[in-house]
């Protein structure tokens, strides 16, 4: 550790980065797209204003890097491959900006990229993605704004903070905290009453704009689900949810980092309010309520463990402040360091490792790995079932149960034979087949696939799309696992001739 620290900081920053990077691209190109990137890419197929789940920017994305890459892997994941990038670089500057010190840079990059959240957050295309950029962007233009009492700079946080309201709605989360930032410090006061303040929220309100008018047409559905979704949906006892959410942090960011992260929070929050200095508070004020509201929020429903993902930024660049002010003079702080990054990387590994290759004895099922792989096969095994028909019968669509299943599929084949989404449960999934695609179907084969085994999705269709016959029952195990339970389970039927369902009474 001695010797790897006699290095420029900046030059160990670059070095850490480009290795995570290097892990992250690997891992991208070597696992199948999960469900949810599944479904975001599905966006892409029709660009529109906002979407049943999040904001649209995610889709227009999607929709530029497939144009430019094609439907690969790389169009959907060239942006989480980037942003490990971006963040560090992002993450060191502020660091060593406001403590005036490169080692601080050097911490807070370290322990970016030392926790499973940011890892897999570097491969993986999902809302967070993008939300996550402009998380950071808003606060790093915000506090230059501040240090150089810079117009422009206020307007670019603005305009990044609109971007940031259009990829995911827990975006909002910012504007409240960074209005708390100028009340508690005497400093930067008066931007509150500098009109280009209230000029950059405006901005950011009409970068917003498309999401608010796709919601408004279609009865605020988007902002209501994620409502529900997120402060009403209780699945079980405060407590067990509570301890849910703590656990799933810690397996996240590994308990030391996110122990260390907690102390900084609490041992930092005395001296900055009372010194009220513009980094430091601003850092804190941007991360640790964020944690804070999600903490509370999961006393009342379930938090997924990336949810609170941004607060975390900022409280990365504190940590890192407050490491590097510590670690050269106490042996003690030099060891939590070492221990606390030592089982971080080492967890980044293992999941790193099975994620392409199943080395611990995990039952699929419940290796949150596992659903990276798989959907080819199961791909190659419908083929296999379809080569075996008449070419008479031979399906000339697939309708699928569920939109994680449709979406993979979709992916899989598209430009190859269309792929629907059946009776979703929630109508606005960009999955689903339309009454004109279900029209151009009359009379013609096609494959329904719904989950299994002995699924009695079919039994709820009726006869209204067609008299489906039964062809086989799928069971796809993890390649190369040493258990052989499967990891997705499939009915396959055929229709022999489809019918429009949306034409019956």
């Amino acid at each position: 550790m001695n010797v790897f620290l006699r290095r420029q900081p900046g030059q160990l920053a670059i070095l850490i980065t480009l290795l995570g990077t290097l892990i992250h691209a690997v891992l991208a190109f070597s696992t199948e797209l999960v469900a949810d990137e599944a479904y975001y890419w599905s966006w892409s197929l029709h660009p529109q204003m906002g979407y049943f789940d999040h904001p649209p920017l995610t889709g227009w994305i999607l929709w530029i890097t497939t144009h430019l890459f094609g439907t690969t892997r790389l169009a959907v994941r060239i942006l989480p491959i980037l942003s490990g990038p971006i963040l560090s670089y992002l993450i060191y500057q502020i660091a060593k900006s406001v403590s005036r010190d490169r080692w601080a840079g050097f911490w807070a990059v370290i322990l970016l990229n030392a926790n499973i959240l940011f890892a897999a957050g570097g491969f993986l295309m999902t809302p967070d993605t993008p939300q996550v950029l402009f998380y950071m962007l808003t606060v790093w233009a915000f506090y230059q704004g501040m240090q150089e009492k810079s117009s422009g700079w206020v307007l670019l946080a603005g305009l990044f903070f609109g971007l940031g309201l259009l990829s995911k709605y827990t975006m909002v989360l910012l504007a409240p905290l960074l209005f708390l930032f100028l009340i508690l410090s005497p400093e930067n006061r008066f931007w509150l009453r500098k009109p280009v303040l209230w000029v950059s929220l405006v901005l950011s309100a009409l970068i917003f704009l498309p999401d608010v008018y796709w919601n408004s047409k279609h009865h605020w559905i988007s902002f209501l689900f994620q409502w529900h979704h997120g402060m009403q949906a209780h699945q079980d006892t405060p407590l067990a949810t509570f301890m849910d959410y703590l656990g799933g942090q810690l397996l996240m960011l590994s308990p030391g980092i996110y122990l260390l992260i907690l102390w900084t929070g609490i041992a930092t929050l005395p001296e900055i309010l009372r010194s009220r200095k513009t980094g430091p508070l601003l850092l804190w004020v941007t991360s640790y309520p964020v944690l804070l509201f999600f903490a509370y929020s999961s006393f009342k429903a379930k938090v997924e463990a990336n949810w609170p993902v941004e607060g975390y930024l900022s409280a990365l660049a504190l940590t890192g402040i407050y490491l590097s002010q510590r670690v050269d003079a106490s042996t003690f702080w030099k060891r939590i360091a070492q221990w606390s990054l030592g089982i971080g990387f080492l967890m980044v590994f293992v999941v790193f490792a099975q994620a392409l290759y199943p080395v611990l004895p995990i039952n699929p099922q419940i290796d949150g790995t596992g659903r990276l792989h798989g959907m080819k096969t199961m791909d190659r095994r419908i083929h296999r079932e379809i080569d075996r028909l008449p070419a008479s019968r031979r399906p000339v669509a697939w309708v699928v149960d569920g939109y994680q299943n449709s979406a993979e599929l979709k992916f899989l084949e598209y430009g190859k034979i269309p792929v629907y989404q059946i009776h979703p449960k929630r109508h606005f999934r960009t999955t689903k087949i339309s009454p004109d695609e279900a029209a151009s179907l009359q009379g013609k084969p096609v494959l329904l696939i719904q989950n299994g085994p002995n699924g009695g999705f079919y039994k709820e269709l009726g006869s209204r799309w067609g008299i489906p016959e039964y062809l086989a029952t799928l069971h796809i195990p993890r390649r190369w696992a040493a258990s052989q339970a499967p990891l997705y389970e499939v009915d396959l039927f055929l229709i022999p001739s489809f019918r429009n369902g949306f034409s019956q009474p």
